[in-house]
């Protein structure tokens, strides 16, 4: 694991767009941003770097962002946003 860690991180949906944004912030000052395509009809979506983000800032983590983006993910199909 690295030698930073997640300070704050947004995860919502892209306004027009079927997509939702992930921010993380780092300690170590670092930002990064990703742009995360689903489907509508389906309700999946594709987001890769999860086994890199639970590399760099650990499992418990990556769990936790997965949660959220699927939270997200059941609000935007819910609301049809």
């Amino acid at each position: 694991m690295s030698e930073f860690e997640v300070t704050s991180y947004t995860v919502e949906p892209v306004e027009g767009d079927d997509q939702i944004a992930i921010t993380i912030h780092a300690s170590d000052g670092n930002k990064w941003e990703y742009g995360v395509p689903f489907s509508r009809d389906t309700g999946r979506y594709t987001f890769e770097e999860l086994d890199v983000l639970a590399n760099d800032f650990g499992e418990d983590f990556a769990e936790e962002l997965e949660e959220k983006l699927d939270e997200v993910m059941e609000r935007v199909l819910a609301e049809g946003a």
